[in-house]
């Protein structure tokens, strides 16, 4: 299989040894017969809402449980199954998370295949993505781009390599020490001997046409890097002598430091696998604790508020630029840095309940950012952030009024009501919406010249149509208190002139502004319930299903007792038996 029709002199040995791990590698052969790294098709894109519309799909993957209700506990589970053996391609921030540790450099992630999304995740769609012939030369690329700035600085050189190479690869102690070395960590499990070999005659033939055994480490990293035993993650597991197959220890160390660190695993976690303590719930246990106090376990909350309040989405939201100038990409990034951050703070700092998150004051803010939430941005900059606590009188309270989530689900000149009622009812709630009818009008009535309606006004005309009105009574009343923040999520009083009304309902009570529809979110025992079964299934990398009921039942009793707890919700999730069974292959 050729990878890139553009390789020339030096490149043309990456491509000769990231060729050979291709053929020659059986973990690339994926489960339906095709090769992960096949030319045929693209990653899915992202819906998103178009600029005229109030009433565009968003995927939430939000449907309901077939044995639940809406978020609750399933009441009758059927036995549990495992899931099934899966290849995982690395995500853009796994990939620039994994460069950033081997190499002590960054790549440019928006120049890779956009990941694709699968039941609101990006780390389920992880293992049906298709790469496309493009993007695998966009891998050789980044990975080429990284390695010539380390291998271009003597002392960034010298660190990665940790000695000099000299000689003939075959023998050279120092090369074999290195490839077995950095393999060991990119590939989350010690190198074969066949595959150190070949690692080995790829140095032999850069080292030779290049005449610098230097030039041969620096190409043998090169195909070690665009191998897909890098870029996928296997997780085909291993039959056990009880008959139940499961995840290897050196497949468990990967899973852990992908779903905690978003990145590889370190040499502490690799000897764990090693040494089997990674076979038990209590050596998992041990590892996680270990990895969750770690400075970049932060992580293991961060990413999972990323995804599951789909911030990937303020970063690609275009907005009217005459009406909202200061957004940018600095007001974007700050954007998913709160949201983000204040996740992070209540898991890790405050320990607090995740029903919290719906009504803390908390704000991480650099300059623009605080401008945008009315806060004093003396000694801040674009780069520069700081801890806030909003006054008791703000109208704001908890994720929903912020700004990383108000932006995303609005079009480029107004909020939405009924995208962010929808993201609340599906994705925070468990609550499946019907598909609205396929020849529905999505399209709000536009107002009589001279005649200024609010967006309320405009709905109820909308939901007057009764193919409208059944699915539009889900989501309006949950997003219509959030009416009081425009499309960035700035806070407003009037529109167009007249008085903003932000009442609206939660299961069948009546809020009156965003502030009652948090205290309402804080306090809903269905909001905690739908989190344990997003957070399942972002931990097991695959959609909820039925048989999945009953460990969601055990989970979620345990994260009620812990007090809602997400450390705790992380390690019991990852503890589980099911968390390491796969089902056994036909």
């Amino acid at each position: 299989m050729k990878l890139s029709t553009r390789l020339f002199g030096p490149r043309q040995l990456a491509a000769c040894g990231a060729i050979l791990f291709v053929a020659c590698t059986s973990e690339t052969q994926g489960l339906s017969g095709t090769n992960p790294f096949g030319s045929a098709g693209a990653a899915a894109s992202v819906p998103g809402a178009g600029a005229g519309s109030d009433t565009g799909a968003i995927a939430t993957g939000g449907a309901s449980n077939g044995n639940g209700s809406g978020g609750g506990v399933a009441a009758s589970p059927p036995p549990f199954q495992p899931g099934p053996a899966m290849l995982r391609r690395l995500t853009r921030a796994q990939f620039g998370n994994a460069i950033h540790d081997l190499l002590g450099t960054d790549v440019d992630e928006s120049n890779l295949d956009p990941d694709s999304w699968d039941g609101n995740f990006a780390t389920i769609g992880a293992s049906s993505v298709v790469t496309s012939q493009n993007g695998v030369e966009q891998y050789h690329a980044a990975v080429e781009s990284a390695l010539t700035v380390v291998f271009a600085d003597a002392t960034k050189r010298s660190q990665l390599l940790g000695c000099t190479p000299s000689g003939s690869p075959s023998s050279d102690t120092c090369l074999r020490g290195f490839l077995g070395t950095i393999g060991r960590r990119a590939w989350r499990r010690p190198l074969e001997a066949t595959e150190l070999d070949r690692l080995l005659s790829v140095a032999d033939l850069a080292g030779t046409t290049l005449g610098s055994p230097v030039e041969g480490a620096h190409w043998a990293t090169v195909a070690l890097l665009t191998s897909p035993n890098f870029l996928y993650r296997a997780e085909l597991g291993a039959l056990g002598a009880d008959g139940v197959r499961r995840f290897t220890n050196y497949e468990t160390a990967g899973r852990l430091s992908f779903l905690l660190w978003n990145s590889l695993p370190d040499a502490a976690l690799l000897d764990a696998a090693a040494s089997g303590a990674l076979a038990t719930a209590a050596g998992i246990r041990a590892a996680v604790e270990r990895m969750l106090d770690a400075p970049n376990g932060r992580q293991a909350v961060g990413q999972f508020a990323e995804e599951y309040m789909r911030l990937d989405r303020v970063l690609s939201q275009a907005k009217d630029s005459g009406l909202f100038p200061e957004y940018d990409a600095t007001l974007q990034t700050a954007m998913v840095r709160d949201m983000r951050g204040v996740w992070e703070t209540v898991a890790f700092d405050d320990k607090a309940s995740a029903l919290s998150l719906f009504s803390t004051k908390k704000v991480i803010a650099n300059a623009a950012l605080a401008k945008l939430y009315g806060l004093d941005a003396t000694g801040l900059d674009a780069t520069t952030f700081k801890a806030f606590s909003l006054p008791d009188s703000s109208p704001r309270a908890g994720i929903l009024s912020k700004p990383g989530f108000l932006s995303q689900f609005a079009n480029q000149k107004e909020g939405s009501p009924t995208l962010r009622g929808k993201f609340i009812r599906d994705a925070l709630m468990c609550r499946a919406i019907p598909p609205p009818p396929s020849n529905v009008n999505a399209m709000l009535v536009e107002p009589p010249a001279g005649q200024p309606m609010t967006k309320r006004q405009r709905l109820e005309l909308h939901r007057s149509d009764p193919s409208c009105a059944a699915c539009h009574a889900l989501m309006d009343p949950l997003g219509l208190p959030l009416e009081t923040f425009d499309a960035i999520g700035r806070y407003r009083t009037t529109e167009n002139g007249l008085t903003i009304d932000p009442s609206g309902e939660v299961d069948g009570v009546k809020v009156a502004d965003a502030r009652a529809l948090a205290l309402a979110m804080s306090s809903n025992t269905t909001v905690a319930q739908c989190l344990v079964r997003r957070y399942y299934a972002y931990a097991s990398g695959h959609v909820e299903r039925d048989v999945d009921g009953s460990v969601i039942n055990q989970l979620t009793a345990s994260f009620q007792t812990s007090g809602y707890q997400l450390r705790n919700l992380i390690v019991d999730t990852v503890t589980h038996d099911a968390f390491s069974a796969v089902a056994t292959v036909p």
